[in-house]
């Protein structure tokens, strides 16, 4: 009796690694995501926390071009235009806030109805 259950086990082990599985004859496709190239920084000059940073690794600090990165170029860029600074330092007027329609957008978003919260697990 025994040996028989042993045989059968024994052979039944051997019939599962002889059969292919149907996943393995079927050419396996895999779709690899495709990874786009972050978009270039412009060149040019940007107001950053209050500091004027070139893309090359300068800064504006105090009327002078100072290199702060490594230098790609054997002479520093021409310093942000007037022009530039006047528009990055613009800032515009806050518009006035009625407060009848501030409070009325408030009442509208506290209103709202709400999904539940989704706590816990039902497993």
């Amino acid at each position: 009796m025994i040996r028989t259950i042993l045989s059968i086990a024994i052979l039944t082990s051997f019939a599962a690694t002889a059969e292919p599985s149907p996943s393995r004859n079927k050419k396996e496709t895999k779709t690899v995501p495709k990874v786009a190239p972050a978009p270039p920084l412009k060149a040019g000059w940007s107001l950053v926390k209050g500091v004027w940073t070139h893309s090359d690794g300068y800064q504006f600090v105090k009327g002078q071009v100072i290199r702060v990165g490594t230098q790609t170029h054997p002479k520093p860029p021409a310093p942000p235009t007037k022009a530039e600074m006047d528009a990055a330092m613009k800032k515009t007027a806050p518009k006035p806030v009625d407060p009848a329609a501030a409070k009325a957008a408030e009442r509208e978003r506290n209103l709202a109805p709400r999904p539940a919260p989704q706590t816990g697990t039902h497993l």
